[in-house]
């Protein structure tokens, strides 16, 4: 589905992030860990066609459907909007419909699927961290996409929101699904990534992060290692 060759991302010519050659096909989990600021998400945003490469080649399937959950929403927090209009925001913005026009079906059957439906009618900020993520997670899905971008999406929940977020995304990677997991959470990374890309920054500030490429089955013994480097 992405296929990256010998790519380079940046920002004004600036190259970021060296990321050498990364392919993610359908049902695949693409796990993509490192500190903060190395190029995680610029990497991500790179794979995805939200920036160009500096240098070499990112081949994608023409039937692309790109799903994104930033780690932070730009919602207004004030706003009493209820749970399902946070949804169709997060909805509409991946498939431009109206407010809510037909997507609300497929909103509330993605709302049931996370074990958020219940909470349709209550305003968003009255719900706990997990309920918000999962109830905006919903909307994502609801769009259909084959292609799920996910930016640190069980920071701040608690082990039953976040057990309940990862039985889904299983559920739907078995369905052909393919992600994108950024995470400082081994744990999430061990149970859903097929492949693990370490983000490791550069000698210096202005050198670029290269990428690693490492077999979950070897991800632990190169943390350790590398914590036992700092």
């Amino acid at each position: 589905m992405i296929r990256l060759k010998d790519t380079i991302f940046g920002y004004s010519g600036r190259a970021i992030v060296r990321a050498g050659e990364i392919s993610l096909a359908a049902g695949q989990c693409l796990g993509v860990f490192g500190p903060n600021g190395a190029g995680k998400t610029t990497l991500a945003a790179g794979m995805i066609g939200l920036i160009k490469p500096l240098a070499g080649q990112v081949i994608r399937s023409s039937e692309l459907r790109i799903g994104y959950l930033p780690q932070h929403r730009a919602l207004e927090r004030h706003w009493p909007m209820s749970a399902l209009d946070a949804a169709a925001i997060a909805a509409t913005a991946r498939r431009r419909l109206g407010w809510m026009g037909d997507a609300r079906p497929s909103i509330q059957a993605a709302m049931t699927e996370l074990g958020v439906l219940e909470f349709h009618a209550r305003t968003f900020v009255s719900l706990s961290g997990g309920q918000q993520q999962r109830v905006l997670l919903a909307g994502v899905l609801a769009s259909n996409p084959n292609v799920l971008v996910l930016d640190e999406p069980t920071d701040g929940l608690d082990s039953a929101s976040r057990e309940k977020l990862l039985v889904v995304l299983r559920a739907r990677m078995q369905a052909g699904l393919a992600v994108v997991l950024i995470s400082h959470n081994v744990a999430d990374l061990l149970e859903l990534a097929d492949l693990i890309a370490h983000v490791a920054p550069g000698a210096t500030p202005a050198e670029a992060s290269t990428v690693n490429l490492i077999e979950p089955g070897r991800f632990m013994r190169h943390v350790t290692a590398m914590r036992g480097r700092e």
